[in-house]
């Protein structure tokens, strides 16, 4: 593995529940030496994306706060999202979330979030808070427009735990789960992440129909079906309005 590609990897190292790592700790967690480390931590903290935390020890750095913003200025999606999850708040019973979610590795996370008028209750889909990709239906959009090949891989690696989520227990018929999911074009889901809450989602769909990301409502389990119905419609027309953006601005660049 290249140099710069072991560097991530020890940035990846850093994590809430562990913050601060020292050159050792790194050495002993990717297997290398310990003047190895050194050299990564080295790079990284030049670069900004950590920093000495205290003699020894390092956590994250500066840059990160500068790449965020970055992202929040200039991301494609965020951009052609915001105005659409501002709309589509403003139907939502009160107290309700509108979530914006992308997948990273075997993770998705919230990238952005707009609350309707009214106490929200407490969501698990925090910005930037890594969520499981089998539970919800905001990580279930995600999950069933990812290329073939992933989806075989994942299923390879997470047999059990797919089966457990009751997404299949052979891999045709995961694949059948997805495929029915993408053919309803929504999926609504009933207290898989947080008890008593409703989640209600729609992929948002590259050109080429690779979905990059997907946008959903949070309600409460209150919810008649009725609405739930509504949302559900509402949210897959937010997704289509998302996608024509997106391609009104590839289409502006390359023009």
């Amino acid at each position: 593995m290249a140099a710069s590609d072991r560097s991530l990897s020890v940035l990846k190292l850093f994590t809430i529940e562990h913050p601060e790592w020292t050159a050792e700790d790194v050495a002993a967690a990717l297997d290398v030496g310990i003047a190895t480390a050194y050299r990564y931590l080295s790079a990284l903290d030049e670069a900004g994306l950590i920093a000495t935390t205290r003699p020894g020890r390092y956590g994250l750095g500066p840059a990160i706060t500068q790449l965020d913003r970055q992202l929040q200025l200039t991301d494609p999606l965020l951009i052609a999202a915001r105005p659409v999850m501002n709309d589509l708040s403003a139907y939502a019973p009160p107290g309700s979330v509108v979530l914006l979610c992308r997948a990273v590795g075997e993770s998705v996370l919230c990238i952005h979030r707009v609350h309707a008028p009214g106490s929200s209750p407490a969501v698990s889909y925090e910005r930037g808070r890594p969520m499981p990709l089998f539970y919800g239906a905001t990580s279930k959009m995600l999950l069933a427009y990812l290329p073939p090949r992933r989806v075989k891989a994942l299923f390879e690696k997470h047999t059990k735990a797919i089966a457990k989520a009751g997404l299949g227990k052979t891999l045709p018929a995961f694949r059948s789960v997805l495929g029915e999911w993408r053919k309803a074009g929504s999926v609504v889901t009933r207290g898989e992440v947080d008890t008593g809450l409703v989640g209600i989602a729609a992929a948002i769909l590259s050109a080429d129909r690779t979905g990059v990301g997907s946008i959903s409502y949070v309600v409460t389990g209150q919810t008649d079906e009725k609405t739930i119905a509504r949302l559900a419609a509402l949210v897959s027309t937010g997704a289509r309005e998302i996608e024509m953006e997106l391609r009104d601005e590839t289409a502006a660049v390359s023009s």
